[in-house]
């Protein structure tokens, strides 16, 4: 069972390791299909408009060790990569949970609607749910 933890805020650069770094590049990347640098996806320019909002990093957790790093920006997207890789495996678009892996959607919608990270008006909510409980 997969559990998302250690959230936090992320508005630098400063804040992450190499490897998340390129994360946020490709995040970025994902979201409008521009190849920015992670300094300019983090900046703090009020015009800029490739800057990632919001950007908020967990870790996602299964048996205590970190299988993915969840990113989430713009209010309502987001992107999932196995830990300590660049390797995209999931994406979150207008707040749904996209992943062609139905096994690795079902743990990564589970462990999202735990942690109160899927709306209740999307449209696997509910299937979700009912993997939750039954993983309770």
């Amino acid at each position: 069972m997969a559990d998302f933890t250690n959230r936090r805020q992320i508005t630098s650069v400063a804040q992450l390791n190499p490897i998340q770094a390129e994360q946020v590049a490709l995040c970025g990347a994902a979201y409008d299909d521009e190849d920015l640098p992670a300094d300019r996806r983090l900046s703090s320019e009020p015009e800029d408009e490739s800057v990632l909002y919001l950007c908020e990093l967990w870790d996602v957790v299964a048996d205590g060790s970190p299988v993915y790093e969840a990113w989430f920006y713009q209010a309502d997207s987001g992107s999932i990569f196995r830990a300590g890789t660049t390797e995209m495996v999931a994406q979150i678009i207008q707040c749904g949970l996209e992943c062609a892996d139905e096994e690795r959607k079902l743990e990564l919608g589970t462990a999202m609607v735990r942690a109160g990270l899927l709306p209740s008006g999307d449209s696997a909510f509910e299937r979700f749910c009912r993997a939750a409980d039954e993983t309770l």
